[in-house]
């Protein structure tokens, strides 16, 4: 179906929830409750959030590491949270907390994904902290520094081949300095729970600190110019943002071109898609940083083809790599799905 996800400003054909989440979602009830084409940086290295999150005493991350403990930790915020008022009232009622320890985080999560931006208290700051540097340790991490670039895997010659790899796995397990999101224009993340989406996930692996950042930045921008209170963050520009407790030290957040069921992608779309590319290397290269993981743009919820935006992409850095021919930045491909993998693949493939 077609609607807008609270708080994103987008039109998205919403995605099954996964069969976990909607159990969670039977049990809990209903809940009351760029500038186009060019670079813009939220935050420079200098005065962004730090990248890492802060330093959490030793007894926490022990504790966070024991199945039983973490399981006490994600009750312990799932009963606060559902505590939580606003504006007096309450955000939460008629919650039946789940005693399956997978229901249970699958229902902080549901609470995570759809909370508004702000800060949590401290100690309920710390505990979440906690939790996430312990699933962050579990999910593991690759270093994009080592993965082996397209000279190796597809014998591509020259500097596109040295800087330029392609990768089959979860965007949010990479460890470089930065990764790309594929943003909503209200730039707060997905509010959509269990919804498969790389914005979804960015937010969940990073915490709540990186919808509240988001946050600041738009008010600021809306500040600047009051349009965008209507209009959100402009397509095919970029955004930098602390990583938080993603594996990554910071997130570079663009908006891609949505395209509306049974519709093609117009040459708009195109230049578009290929502007959030080039402004995230763009930023990438301003903020000084080494390397780079880059998602699929605008595909699932936003309509457009992953063959095509896997067309778009690779040309878009072939052609950035020729533009900047002194730039060390390693460039990562992310293929987050066996489509998107196959969609690349393509993309590189040498002409008949």
């Amino acid at each position: 179906m077609v609607g807008l996800v609270p708080g994103s400003g987008h039109a998205t054909r919403h995605a099954s929830t996964t069969s976990r989440t909607q159990r969670v979602l039977d049990a809990v009830g209903k809940r009351r409750l760029t500038l186009g084409g060019s670079a813009r940086s939220a935050a420079s290295p200098a005065d962004a959030p730090a990248a890492s999150p802060a330093v959490l005493p030793a007894s926490w991350k022990k504790a966070a590491r024991s199945s039983a403990d973490r399981s006490r930790l994600v009750r312990r915020l799932v009963y606060a949270l559902t505590g939580e008022e606003a504006q007096g009232r309450p955000l939460w009622t008629d919650v039946t907390i789940p005693t399956d320890p997978d229901e249970l985080r699958a229902l902080l999560g549901f609470i995570l994904t759809t909370r508004p931006p702000g800060a949590l208290p401290a100690d309920l700051a710390a505990d979440l902290d906690a939790l996430l540097e312990a699933e962050a340790a579990e999910r593991g991490r690759v270093e994009a520094m080592t993965l082996p670039s397209l000279a190796v895997t597809h014998r591509v010659g020259g500097r596109l081949g040295r800087v330029l790899a392609l990768w089959r796995g979860n965007l949010v397990r990479l460890r470089a300095d930065a990764v790309l999101n594929s943003a909503r224009s209200r730039m707060l993340g997905c509010f959509v729970p269990g919804h498969d989406c790389t914005d979804n996930a960015v937010h969940a692996a990073a915490g709540p600190a990186l919808r509240q950042e988001c946050d600041s930045y738009m008010r600021q921008a809306e500040r600047f110019d009051p349009r965008r209170r209507s209009t959100g963050e402009p397509p095919g520009g970029a955004v930098l943002t602390g990583g938080y407790h993603l594996p990554a030290g910071y997130v570079i957040h663009t908006v891609g071109p949505v395209i509306e069921p049974g519709a093609a992608p117009s040459v708009q779309d195109r230049r578009v898609l290929d502007a959030c590319y080039t402004s995230a290397l763009d930023v990438a290269v301003a903020a000084g940083l080494g390397s780079i993981g880059l998602c699929a743009v605008s595909t699932g919820a936003f309509g457009y083809p992953v063959d095509m935006v896997g067309m778009v992409a690779v040309e878009a850095v072939v052609s950035w790599v020729a533009r900047h021919p002194d730039s060390p930045l390693r460039i990562v491909l992310c293929a987050g799905t066996a489509a998107e993998a196959a969609a690349y693949e393509r993309a590189l493939a040498p002409p008949p």
